[in-house]
């Protein structure tokens, strides 16, 4: 009994796919090893206090000064929030005209 050469042919490039597509252990590559180091790096460089943040108060905030949440509202009103600034055209020079 003879096996035609067109299947031995098939056969080897069945096996060969196969093993292509097998999910080998290996090395990660060097984009992968440092993935989320800069993100990591700029969460920490945020933290002042670090005990604090490891160990945070169960008390939560129950108030503060009447006069001093006052005036943050006030100077928010006036100051940061100008809705008639934000309304007024926008103009968009190109080329240096």
């Amino acid at each position: 009994m003879s096996i035609p050469s067109r299947t031995i042919v098939a056969g080897l490039a069945t096996l060969i796919l196969a093993a292509g597509c097998s999910s080998l252990q290996r090395a990660p590559a060097e984009p992968e090893v440092a993935f989320g180091e800069v993100v990591r790096g700029v969460m920490n460089a945020q933290i002042h206090d670090y005990d604090a943040a490891i160990n945070p108060n169960p008390e939560a905030v129950e108030g503060s000064d009447p006069n001093r949440l006052n005036n943050v509202v006030t100077t928010y009103r006036e100051h940061i929030s100008k809705p008639e600034e934000i309304r007024q055209p926008l103009e968009i020079s190109v080329g240096g005209n």
